[in-house]
């Protein structure tokens, strides 16, 4: 008997396995980094000045400063909140809260002044400026 030769065989293919479809990028995934970013320090420049202006609060001299501290404190951990929710909770940029972070100079503040600073030029990029009034406003439920 005459061996034939054998041809090789190939493995057997499996069979094509259906990948999962990409999710879906949410709708804030053009939110600028800027934006969150600037959320952050203005959040940890929020709890910096209440920290300051409880500190300063114990001196008689500078109890006017401190209040000034305490109150930008305060509006900065609102703002900074509003601004790292997704979507953000504001549709104007808060140029007030950047200009008192800088005059809180007066409180020797400043990590304050170079958020204020930053504050200011992020606000007037254009893809942060346009993705803040792309939002919706937030008074209107």
């Amino acid at each position: 008997m005459e061996e034939q030769p054998q041809q090789p065989t190939q493995p057997a293919q499996p069979a094509a396995v259906p990948q999962p479809a990409p999710a879906a990028s949410p709708p804030s995934s053009d939110k600028p980094s800027q934006i969150q970013t600037l959320g952050i320090l203005t959040l940890i420049s929020g709890i910096i000045n209440c920290i300051v202006g409880v500190s300063w609060m114990f001196t008689v001299v500078w109890i006017l400063p401190a209040a000034y501290s305490i109150v930008l404190g305060i509006l900065e951990i609102i703002y900074a909140t509003k601004l790292m929710g997704d979507p953000i909770k504001v549709n104007k940029p808060g140029k007030h809260i950047a200009i008192m972070e800088i005059v809180n100079i007066i409180n020797g503040s400043i990590f304050s002044v170079v958020v204020g600073i930053l504050a200011l030029i992020w606000y007037n990029d254009e893809k942060v400026k346009a993705y803040i009034e792309s939002q919706p406003d937030p008074k209107v439920s």
